[in-house]
C-alpha cells in the first residue's frame, strides 16, 4: 500500500451541523467531527485496522451525539449530581466546537480544538475548553479543563471512548484491577476477575486509575493508556442494545466496547488553574 507522506486535513460536511476532519499523514488516518469535538476513526498505517467504533446507525444530522467514536462527558460524567433535567453526560457533545490551531510536523498531526461555548444553567463554573489531538503512530487525545473564573468549580469527566472488537464474545481486557462499582448490581462492589471476559451487561465503574489496559481479540490487541484520571469505565449494553439505544443496530454490541478514561469521583479546579485528562490509544 502505498503511503502519501504528506500530512493533510480535508473538511467536508455531513449536514448543516456536522463537519468533519478528515486527517492523513504517514503514520495514520483519522476523522475528527466539529460536533461535539468527536474523534470517529483512527487507523494506523502500520496494519490499517480501525480502532473506533462507530454505529452504522449513528446519526449525523447535529439531533444527538454520535454514538460511537469518543464522546466527550463534561463538565460531568452521567447523571447531573443535582438536577434530573440536565442532560446525561455534560452538554459539549452536543455542541459545536472550533479548530484554532493545527501543526503539521513530521512525527504527528496536531489538532487543538476549542468549545464554542461552555457555559450552562447546569453548570456554575466559568471554564474554557479545549481537545488536543495528535495524530501519530498512535492517537493522544488530551482534554483540557481551564478556571477561567474566580471561583472553584468541581468537575467530572470523560473520554467515552468506544473500541472496534470483532467479537466481544471472544474479547479479553487486561491491565485492570481493585474493585469496581457494578451498575447493572445496583452499584455493588467487586473485585476486577482475574480473567475479564464478557458475556453479559456490563456497565463498571473501576475505581482503581489503572495506566494501561489492552483489548485482546482472535487477531487484534488495542493498548489504551490512561492520565489525570480517577476511574476506568467499561461498558457494553448487550443484546438490549438497539432496544435501549435506537442509534445502534441489534448485533452492533458484538464489535464494540467501551473502555473510557475517567475522572468519576470528582476533582476541584481553582481559578487559574487546569486539568488534563489524557487518553493514548495504540
Amino acid at each position: 500500500m502505498a503511503i502519501n507522506n504528506m500530512s493533510s486535513i480535508i473538511r467536508h460536511r455531513a449536514s448543516d451541523q456536522v463537519e468533519f476532519l478528515d486527517i492523513q499523514n504517514k503514520h495514520a488516518t483519522a476523522r475528527v467531527s466539529l460536533f461535539g469535538g468527536q474523534v470517529l476513526s483512527y487507523i494506523p498505517h502500520r496494519d490499517g485496522r480501525e480502532r473506533l467504533y462507530v454505529s452504522r446507525s449513528a446519526l449525523f444530522d447535529g439531533s444527538k451525539p454520535i454514538r460511537g467514536g469518543i464522546p466527550l462527558c463534561w463538565p460531568w460524567f452521567a447523571k447531573h449530581p443535582g438536577d434530573a433535567d440536565c442532560p446525561f453526560h455534560g452538554f459539549v457533545r452536543n455542541r459545536q466546537w472550533h479548530l484554532v490551531e493545527e501543526d503539521h510536523a513530521d512525527v504527528a498531526t496536531t489538532l487543538l480544538l476549542h468549545a464554542v461555548d461552555t457555559t450552562s444553567d447546569c453548570f456554575a463554573g466559568t471554564a474554557e475548553l479545549f481537545l488536543k489531538i495528535l495524530v501519530s503512530d498512535h492517537l493522544t487525545l488530551e482534554l483540557i479543563t481551564k478556571n477561567t473564573g474566580m471561583e472553584s468549580f468541581s468537575l467530572t469527566c470523560a473520554m467515552h471512548s468506544y473500541f472496534a472488537v470483532d467479537d466481544i464474545r471472544q474479547t479479553v481486557l487486561e491491565g485492570l484491577s481493585g474493585r469496581y462499582s457494578d451498575k447493572v448490581r445496583d452499584f455493588a462492589h467487586f473485585e476486577t476477575p482475574a480473567e475479564y471476559r464478557f458475556s453479559e451487561e456490563t456497565d463498571r465503574i473501576h475505581l482503581s486509575p489503572c495506566p494501561d489496559a489492552t483489548i485482546k481479540g482472535m487477531d487484534m490487541a488495542t493498548r489504551v493508556a490512561s492520565s489525570g484520571h480517577d476511574s476506568i469505565v467499561v461498558w457494553n449494553p448487550w443484546t438490549a442494545c438497539h432496544e435501549n439505544f435506537p442509534d445502534m443496530e441489534p448485533e452492533d454490541y458484538l464489535h464494540m466496547l467501551c473502555v473510557e478514561t475517567a475522572v468519576t469521583s470528582g476533582i476541584t479546579v481553582a481559578p487559574g488553574q487546569r486539568h488534563i485528562l489524557r487518553q493514548e490509544i495504540y
